[in-house]
């Protein structure tokens, strides 16, 4: 039986790797203002953040509505049998509540699965590339879900902030509100506890920051991948990267991926993260 895996552009996805692993990847809606984009698709990542730096109008974002999965789902059930579908956290979005309500219409629910990641960005990427290579290699449905979970049991994502104020507008702040009246040039790096944003610790400058972050990552112990991710700043991503890429056991490199416009928008410039996958033991 053939399996195919469905998640939403809030997991960062590389496009060539989706392609590479035929993972459909429903895109979330960004909006400024009265203009409305589809994430990745009508909004490119250099065209968002362009805007985002230079406008003062500040970008909403919104779920996938319940007829683009429906769309989706029957497409893949014209020519595969089962489908996981992996999201972003049900406490960051109602993106799982769209594909659960269109799994359920139609008796499309036969042979899906959903799965709440309880993460974001590549914290659900890995996941979702975890699973795909598996039904690539003739996985059950069961035991890509299991694959998948497994990873994200073991994935850790550390984010450092330049600014709170774009996750405070777009109310995703969860537990790290009480950091919104800290002095300002303390940068905040932030995690994902049980689903929702909480905070790690703070750093008294962005350099600082970047160190924390090295460290938190190093404490994971022996990793069995990582990303590094980013909003406008490659360089830093990629030269923080090459400084993590020891810790991966085998020859892996780090992947640097740049944050996409549906989670960016509650990020905002600067931002820079890391996001591993500890080696199993």
């Amino acid at each position: 039986m053939t399996v195919r895996i469905v998640t939403d552009s809030g997991a960062d996805i590389p496009k060539e790797l989706a392609e590479e692993l035929k993972i459909e990847v429903v895109p979330l809606t960004v909006s400024f203002g009265s203009e409305t984009f589809q994430d990745g698709i009508s909004l490119s990542g250099d065209d968002f953040y362009y805007r985002l730096t230079h406008e003062e109008i500040m970008p909403t974002t919104s779920q996938p509505s319940v007829g683009s999965f429906v769309e989706v789902y029957k497409k893949i059930k014209d020519s595969s049998d089962e489908i996981l579908s992996i999201h972003l956290s049900s406490k960051l979005s109602g993106t799982l509540n769209s594909a659960t309500q269109a799994a359920a219409e139609e008796n499309l629910e036969s042979g899906i699965r959903l799965l709440d990641s309880q993460a974001a960005s590549m914290g659900l990427g890995f996941s979702v590339l975890a699973a795909a290579e598996a039904a690539k290699n003739g996985a059950s449905l069961e035991d890509a879900s299991a694959i998948a979970t497994s990873v994200l049991k073991r994935t850790h994502l550390f984010i450092l902030f330049d600014t709170l104020k774009f996750l405070e507008k777009g109310g995703r702040i969860g537990k790290a509100r009480a950091l919104m009246g800290t002095i300002l040039n303390l940068k905040p790096i932030l995690t994902l506890e049980d689903g929702e944003i909480a905070k790690k610790l703070q750093a008294r400058s962005f350099r600082k920051g970047i160190q924390s972050l090295h460290q938190l990552i190093e404490d994971c112990g022996a990793l069995e991948t990582l990303a590094v991710l980013y909003t406008t700043d490659p360089e830093e991503a990629r030269n923080l990267g090459d400084r993590l890429s020891n810790l991966i056991v085998g020859d892996k490199k780090p992947m640097v991926v740049r944050i996409s416009p549906a989670v960016g928008a509650h990020g905002g410039p600067g931002v820079v993260g890391v996001v591993c996958v500890t080696a199993k033991t």
